[in-house]
C-alpha cells in the first residue's frame, strides 16, 4: 500500500503526517486566524467610514457661528438651509459668519416657523443693516430692516425683510455673526 501524502500542511510541516492530532490543531489554528483577519478588517473598515466627515464649509462655519446650523439646535425635527453663506475676518482680525435665507410664505414654511425653530422673537422695529453684511452678497439688500432683538448677545445680528404682500416670497433673512 502507498503511502498516503499530507497534503499542503503535512508537506510545509514535517512530522504531522504521523500526527493527525497535530494536523487538526493547525487546520483550526488557521481558520482561527483567517475569521479574526476577516473580522479585524470589517471592524477598522466599519470605523473608518463612520468617522469620515465631509469637509466642513464656509456655510457650515457661518451657521456655526451665528449658532444656527443643525448640530447646534437638535430636536427641532426641521430646519433651514441658507440659499447663500460667506464665512470670512474683519478687518481687526474677527471671524464672521453671513448667511442669507429665503423663506417662502407657505403653510409650513414661512418667517414664524423660521423663529419658531431657532427660538428667536419676533422682530422689532428697522434698523440699519451694516454695510459689510450688505457687501458680502451680491444684489440689492435693502438699507434698513426689522431687526430681531435678542438678550444676552450682540455678536449676532438677524434681519427680516419681509416680501410684499401677495408675493409668493415671504421674506430674506439676513444673518451677520461676529466671533
Amino acid at each position: 500500500m502507498a503511502a498516503k501524502t499530507g497534503g499542503w500542511i503535512g508537506e510545509a510541516v514535517p512530522g504531522v503526517q504521523r500526527r493527525p492530532g497535530i494536523r487538526r490543531a493547525l487546520v483550526w489554528g488557521i481558520g482561527i486566524c483567517l475569521a479574526f483577519t476577516v473580522v479585524a478588517v470589517g471592524w477598522i473598515a466599519q470605523v473608518m467610514v463612520a468617522t469620515v466627515h465631509p469637509p466642513e464649509t464656509d456655510a457650515d462655519r457661518a451657521e456655526k457661528l451665528a449658532t444656527l446650523h443643525y448640530r447646534q439646535n437638535p430636536g427641532k425635527g426641521r430646519y433651514y438651509v441658507p440659499a447663500e453663506a460667506v464665512f470670512g475676518r474683519l478687518p481687526d482680525g474677527t471671524r464672521a459668519g453671513y448667511l442669507h435665507y429665503q423663506v417662502q410664505a407657505g403653510p409650513d414654511s414661512n418667517v414664524d416657523d423660521f423663529l419658531r425653530v431657532y427660538d428667536l422673537p419676533q422682530p422689532g422695529a428697522p434698523a440699519p443693516i451694516p454695510d459689510d453684511l450688505r457687501a458680502a452678497f451680491p444684489g440689492e439688500e435693502p438699507a434698513e430692516a426689522p431687526l430681531v432683538r435678542q438678550t444676552g448677545t450682540d455678536k449676532r445680528q438677524i434681519f427680516v425683510v419681509t416680501a410684499a404682500a401677495g408675493s409668493p416670497q415671504g421674506a430674506d433673512i439676513y444673518v451677520r455673526a461676529t466671533g
